[in-house]
């Protein structure tokens, strides 16, 4: 028998375990189940292998592409073996999967608590008003899975407060806000590394960068043409290499990259997750750009978290999580809204920035590391957990 078993396809990326090290260290007997491979635009990759500290790791085979209806290949029976007390599943709780873990816990006396990053209404007309007809079916078998998985489910975590209010409404129990935390032994203010990424890459000017994903809900093309207006200033745009042959969106971005006239001032980089902070600390400001959708708007930010680790002032527009998350340490603008963000760009470039002092470094890095750190987010879920143990 184990303390916990955490069922996790984020922690097919090393750092993504570390929480659970946390857990570990702490005297828990803790192991966790990943994918051995998952599929991605540029092809199926396999999980990072076990890194130093990690607890132990179950690489299973993962049937299906839809977190909704997937299930892992021998779950059921790893279940059986190992007898966990408290089963942590890094899944909606509206899930094929969350369902039959549920079950079994309720039938082997444990407990299952789920991750969840949803924020958008389960119901069907605001579903129906947000998507349309042809989403009814859809809507509908989430309810059926919603009113099963209510009975088996003994709590959700959830990493931003439109999902805690949802859930609570839904009448499901113990639903409590974490943060979706940032390793400070990785992410943290750190000059020499700012000056040694800055002379590598030969940064002289301002620095502003775009961390994450390159999908269009992303909003990296307001970014683009935002700074396609400042062009008679000095700066540099900082961000991921990424292949434009991938998806049909980042052939959109290279285009407007030309189209704007600024792919002189890109320096693309390729850092792994054990390497960002470093280059997030070279960059001066770092833009979150994103926007929302009829089936998505933000639902974390994790760039931005790990930004604020690093003392930077991050630009953000107000879709979703991304003002909670903030907590007044950075700038907002409409999603959207081109003009804004450039005004909030000429401002910081020209170091017209606010003199309060949430926007020092120092302040900004304090904030991140009280709020939404690991240590943060394994401090509410052990809360939780002890709860139940004694219960």
């Amino acid at each position: 028998m184990i303390d916990l078993l955490v069922i996790s396809h984020a922690c097919f990326t090393a750092i993504n375990r570390n929480v659970y090290s946390l857990f570990k260290e702490d005297g828990w007997s803790v192991e966790i189940v990943i994918p051995e491979t998952l599929s991605f635009p540029s092809g199926i990759k396999p999980a990072n292998p076990p890194m130093e500290g990690d607890p132990p790791l179950h690489f299973l085979s993962l049937k299906g592409t839809n977190p909704r209806i997937y299930e892992f290949e021998g779950l059921i029976a790893l279940l059986d073996q190992k007898k966990p007390k408290i089963v942590l599943l890094d899944n909606d709780p509206v899930s094929r999967m969350a369902f039959s873990v549920g079950t079994w816990c309720t039938q082997n006396n444990a407990k299952l608590f789920c991750m969840s990053c949803e924020n958008l209404s389960l119901k069907l007309f605001d579903t129906y008003q947000r998507r349309g007809i042809k989403s009814i079916p859809g809507a509908v078998a989430k309810r059926v899975l919603l009113n099963k998985t209510k009975k088996v489910v003994s709590g959700i975590f959830t990493i931003n407060t439109d999902g805690q209010k949802l859930f609570i409404e839904e009448g499901y129990k113990n639903v409590v806000h974490i943060p979706l935390g940032f390793n400070p032994e990785y992410f943290y203010l750190d000059n020499d590394a700012r000056q040694k990424i800055r002379t590598d890459l030969g940064l002289k000017h301002k620095v502003i960068a775009y961390f994450g994903r390159l999908i269009k809900e992303k909003g990296v093309h307001i970014l683009i043409k935002a700074l396609e207006s400042i062009k008679d200033l000095p700066w540099h745009l900082m961000m991921d290499d990424f292949d434009k042959y991938t998806t049909e969106y980042a052939l959109e971005v290279q285009q407007l990259l030309k189209e704007a006239g600024i792919v002189d001032r890109v320096v693309f980089i390729n850092p792994n997750h054990f390497e960002i902070a470093s280059f997030m600390n070279a960059c001066d400001v770092m833009v979150v750009p994103s926007i929302s959708t009829a089936v998505w708007k933000e639902q974390y930010g994790r760039v931005a978290a790990e930004g604020l680790a690093c003392g930077k002032v991050i630009i953000a527009s107000n879709s979703g999580a991304l003002p909670e998350l903030l907590g007044g340490n950075g700038l907002l603008f409409q999603e959207g809204d081109v003009n804004a963000l450039i005004e909030l760009l000429r401002n910081l470039i020209k170091e017209n920035l606010s003199k309060d002092s949430n926007f020092y470094p120092e302040k900004i890095a304090e904030y991140a590391l009280e709020m939404l750190s690991i240590n943060r987010q394994k401090a509410i879920i052990e809360k939780e957990f002890k709860k139940l143990l004694v219960n």
